[in-house]
């Protein structure tokens, strides 16, 4: 999880990661971001100030997963 933003190289790239089950969990992660105050009011402020030009979607595999489940303490 998290956002990276440029370090070195391009100065007008930054990612997102989250690590969501399902396509359509991630539809209903996005339509819970829509319906809260605080996300509804980011959206707004990034419109605003065009700090985000485009917006791609890229969904990836995790393919160095281990091949166990993961044990919890």
């Amino acid at each position: 999880y998290g956002y990276f933003a440029p370090h070195e190289g391009s100065a007008t790239t930054a990612y997102a990661v989250y690590s969501i089950e399902s396509l359509a969990a991630y539809d209903e992660y996005r339509a819970r971001l829509r319906n809260d105050p605080a996300g509804r009011a980011n959206f707004e402020f990034a419109q605003r100030e065009r700090f985000i030009r485009t917006e791609d979607r890229i969904f990836l595999r995790n393919v160095s997963a281990p091949h166990a489940p993961l044990i919890r303490p």
